[in-house]
């Protein structure tokens, strides 16, 4: 299945948005929500080049340049903050492997981590 994606332009006006789709002859509307922009255009894609709508991906972008790079800047955290929170579930777990092994009872070592006994079992698994 060969997927056609589509690039809408949005620009934030006093009462909605301004939408511009340059690959469909320039195609310009206004909606009062991005959400509702989508359909509308998979309709106009569907209706204009014959695509089938479960064929159609519309990304939309937004035309805000402080908010955009914040986001993108915020986004840009949370995958690092993801990928940090990964790195040390994989080092307690094996912090308590190693207690384990070395006899450490369950309550010994929530004591020592400041969890409780059944968290100390999850991270066993």
């Amino acid at each position: 299945m060969v997927t056609m994606e589509i690039k809408a332009q949005s620009e934030r006006q006093a009462d909605g948005w301004l939408i511009t789709v340059p690959e469909l002859d320039n195609f310009t509307t206004t909606t009062k929500r991005l959400d509702k922009a989508e359909d509308l255009i998979k309709a106009l894609a569907n209706k204009q080049l014959g695509e089938e709508i479960c064929d159609i991906v519309v990304t939309i972008e937004a035309v805000m340049p402080g908010i955009v790079c914040d986001i993108q800047a915020a986004q840009q955290k949370m995958a690092q903050a993801a990928a940090l929170q990964e790195q040390a579930s994989a080092e307690i777990r094996d912090v308590v492997r190693r207690a384990r092994e070395q006899g450490l009872t369950m309550r010994d070592i929530a004591v020592m981590l400041k969890v409780t006994p059944q968290r100390v079992a999850q991270l066993c698994d």
